[in-house]
């Protein structure tokens, strides 16, 4: 009987302390796991909306930045009906009321993590809709490529946030859309849902033909007409209607390279450590003037060395853009694109060279790809025109800047000064660039 019972305990492990699992543990690991398996789908578009959000704050910030001032979004009824006056005129009118918040690299990342988990769940829900037997390890993928696609046109330049809000409102429409279950009711609904998008989102609306296959022949007719016709009632051509608007602006040379975005950005910011470090060998013109600039902002260069690198002889002068002044010697400052003009304006307007900073300002303005107005051009100009005495046309800039979001405070501020031209001796750089102004002959605004 006492070999049964030592044979007994010796069979069963949990008499032992090294093999006792506590059972509320078990039940703790669990529930973790059922928690992972049911919501693993949202764990992973979190994880992935953090990967955006450091992707844009971290390494490429200068990007977002650049697109933010390269408009002026202002909040009036004349702007709102300008922009809906033609095709895909609200999703640039939203796209652009985005854009303002990217005047801060935090907002930017944000907005694009946002922008990145809503295109993924709006593609997850189509898949549903369109295939409902596929597996959610398949769908999770495949949901994840549109928001991919407009990851990398975000990358470009040259592509305004237009076309990725057009794609978001068609996909949240085409939702709503497939939802409706009657075949006919819903190809009645769909001709009149083209026809309304494709005003509001351009080209982009085509993509909901797709929302009913059997009649594609129908609805991909009345999307062609609702393209031609609007050529008529436009003053576009049809193959800027057809390849939309404002999806695409000409060119990524006039926004200008990934150096200069960055320089730029930095130079607004005033980091000037920070650019010596990242541009130790330039490859634009416009950046090594501003590579030079940081060297003395940093008290690396004296003010005679500055001014022996940025003047040169006229004998020297190359082919790159040169603005010239000073009689016989010019400055070689590049203004070759949006963000070299924003270089040379900012380095102008720290050297209290007023009269280049103005026309770089407007230069920076010329180089804007659909014709828009610039925030911060208009901001330049504005304390130009303090400086310079050019009171009446200081206070037109500030009633256009006083209808912005971010630039609004900086308006009640400095309207003081345009009040009471006096005020200008509280500020001390402004007053010392106007001294500076009224020594120096004006070569460019005479």
């Amino acid at each position: 009987m006492l070999c049964n019972c030592t044979a007994s305990f010796c069979f069963f492990p949990w008499h032992f302390p090294q093999f006792f699992v506590p059972l509320h543990a078990n039940r703790e690991s669990m529930n973790k796991n059922s928690i992972i398996s049911k919501y693993w789908e949202q764990i992973a578009v979190s994880l992935l909306a953090i990967i955006v959000c450091c992707f844009w704050l971290f390494f490429y910030p200068f990007i977002p930045v650049a697109r933010e001032m390269s408009q002026l979004f202002l909040w009036n009824g004349d702007y709102l009906t300008e922009r809906l006056s033609v095709p895909g005129g609200i999703a640039q009118y939203l796209g652009e009321c985005i854009t303002q918040f990217f005047i801060n690299p935090v907002y930017a990342a944000l907005v694009y993590a946002i922008l990145f988990v809503v295109a993924q769940q709006l593609s997850s829900k189509l898949l549903r809709q369109f295939f409902p037997t596929i597996k959610s390890k398949v769908r999770f993928p495949l949901s994840l490529l549109p928001p991919i696609l407009l990851w990398y046109m975000a990358m470009l330049p040259h592509i305004p946030l237009t076309p990725m809000i057009a794609a978001l409102l068609v996909m949240m429409i085409g939702c709503v859309v497939m939802s409706i279950h009657a075949k006919r009711t819903r190809l009645i609904i769909l001709c009149f849902v083209i026809a309304v998008m494709y005003w509001l989102t351009g080209p982009m609306s085509i993509l909901l033909v797709l929302c009913s296959i059997r009649w594609i022949p129908l609805t991909a007719t009345l999307f062609a007409s609702c393209l031609i016709g609007s050529s008529y009632i436009t003053p576009y051509p049809l193959e800027q209607i057809i390849k939309g608007i404002d999806y695409d602006w000409s060119g990524v040379k006039e926004m200008g390279t990934y150096e200069e975005m960055e320089c730029d950005m930095l130079i607004r910011q005033q980091e000037w450590i920070q650019v010596l470090r990242k541009f130790k060998h330039p490859v634009s013109p416009a950046v090594r003037s501003a590579v030079i600039l940081a060297s003395y902002q940093s008290g690396q260069m004296s003010y005679q060395e500055l001014m022996s690198k940025l003047v040169v002889p006229v004998s020297m002068y190359d082919s790159e853009p040169s603005v010239f002044c000073m009689g016989e010697n010019h400055f070689t400052l590049y203004l070759g694109s949006l963000s070299s003009a924003f270089i040379v304006s900012e380095l102008a307007t720290q050297l209290s060279w007023t009269a280049i900073s103005q026309r770089a300002a407007f230069e920076a303005m010329e180089y804007i790809p659909n014709a828009n107005k610039s925030g911060r051009a208009l901001k330049t100009l504005t304390e130009i025109c303090i400086i310079t005495g050019q009171y009446a046309l200081a206070e037109k800039y500030l009633s256009i800047l006083d209808k912005t979001i971010f630039y609004r405070r900086w308006v009640k501020k400095i309207r003081s000064l345009v009040d009471n031209p006096k005020l200008i001796e509280q500020y001390p750089f402004m007053k010392a660039s106007r001294e500076s102004y009224l020594k120096t002959k004006d070569y460019f605004f005479i």
